[in-house]
């Protein structure tokens, strides 16, 4: 074990809950489950998910880029698993997807033409995904692009296989959202103008919340896995050291600008964690007049409800303005002789849930878990065991 003592930040992986939660979702979807890795399995590391995935048999996984995928080739182990590429294939990137059989999802129709002209040269086939704007505006063809390809599908595909048609929805987790309706039906006139192939609508929001109509053939399951859901584990927990507890006064100022009056004597604990830890300055918390008003609109940093515990049961809201490098909270209600014997604060995980801390100035769940996994390189990373060696 390294020496935690040198360390601020420590990082715990949850095997066992993170295994829990994959095979939940495969007892739930079956084989449609095909999982999400990009931004290395959102921090965590592909080197300990992807074993895990394929303990499970699990045999689609979904990258950002080709260097991502290369990254997962080298893991996986099964040579039928399919690895596709969000971004598609660039230009330069054809013979690179093509002798590492890595399926990009093509979001253009100029990707399609390029890479089947490049593989006639090649005298090569491979296979290929495409993607449809269905009303997101990010990527994927638009409804012209998909007539052009409909009337012109052989020539533009002589090379290519194509085996895949996904879309993206836009506000899946949110059920009644009448924009799912309008990009399912958007799916559906697309993919039946072109030869069939598996469909993919679904990622984590429309597997777990939208009806089976959604599910199609396969689905893409990302942040929900990792345990950013209420219905899944928690599988990362992260602990920040006190630094300091100090005694404020009522009416003294807390953090940068004053950002906090204390409304009462308060007892605060300070915390080396802060937003280059990737603790965003998003999750502060003031109580300023203006910062009451834009909180009355659900605006700015009064409306961040994030905390912290000690002791695995005492919750400490943060207060103030998050700083580079600190944190402070209010550990007020914690008794004197926990607050002696306490030298770490739990950031988020079993007791301090990802989920307590979305929309806090439109920052989400499964932002803060990368920034807090890829953002400090001097946090040390622990499995479960190690850590409960530690008696924190």
């Amino acid at each position: 074990m390294k020496n935690f003592e040198n360390y601020d930040v420590i990082r715990v992986f949850d095997e066992k809950a993170f295994d829990d939660n994959v095979k939940k979702a495969k007892k739930i979807f079956g084989s449609k489950l095909g999982v999400v890795i990009k931004s290395n399995s959102y921090g965590i590391g592909i080197e300990k998910t992807l074993p895990i995935f394929e303990k499970n048999k699990i045999s689609n996984f979904f990258c950002q880029d080709i260097i991502e995928a290369l990254n997962a080739k080298s893991i996986i182990s099964n040579p039928d698993a399919n690895v596709y590429t969000f971004a598609g294939v660039q230009k330069g990137q054809e013979k690179t997807f093509a002798e590492n059989k890595i399926i990009p999802i093509c979001i253009n129709l100029d990707q399609i033409k390029n890479y089947n002209e490049v593989l006639k040269k090649l005298k090569k086939t491979a296979k290929i995904g495409i993607h449809f704007d269905t009303g997101m505006n990010r990527t994927g063809l638009s409804l012209v692009e998909v007539e052009e390809l409909s009337k012109n599908f052989k020539t533009l595909t002589s090379n290519l296989d194509v085996v895949l048609y996904i879309s993206h929805l836009h506000s899946s987790y949110t059920k009644k959202d009448r924009a799912n309706d309008a990009q399912l039906a958007c799916f559906k006139k697309m993919t039946s103008m072109l030869p069939k192939a598996k469909l993919s609508l679904s990622a984590t929001g429309g597997s777990f919340r939208l009806p089976l109509d959604y599910h199609f053939d396969l689905l893409r399951v990302g942040y929900g896995i990792y345990g950013v859901l209420r219905e899944m584990k928690p599988v990362i927990s992260i602990y920040a050291k006190i630094l300091q507890i100090r005694d404020v006064c009522k009416g003294a100022s807390i953090g940068y600008f004053g950002g906090y009056m204390a409304p009462k004597n308060m007892k605060v604990a300070i915390l080396n964690i802060g937003y280059k830890d990737g603790y965003s300055r998003s999750l502060s918390h003031t109580n300023k007049w203006k910062d009451k008003i834009r909180a009355m609109l659900k605006s700015g940093a009064n409306f961040a409800t994030s905390y912290m515990v000690i002791d695995g049961k005492y919750k400490c809201p943060v207060v103030g303005i998050i700083s580079m490098n600190n944190t402070i909270i209010d550990v007020s209600n914690v008794p004197e002789n926990i607050l002696k014997k306490s030298l770490w604060a739990e950031v988020i995980g079993k007791n301090a849930n990802l989920m307590d801390f979305r929309e806090a100035n439109g920052f989400i769940p499964c932002d803060l878990l990368t920034s807090l996994l890829q953002q400090n390189p001097n946090a040390v990373d622990m499995d479960t065991k190690e850590f409960q060696k530690l008696k924190i």
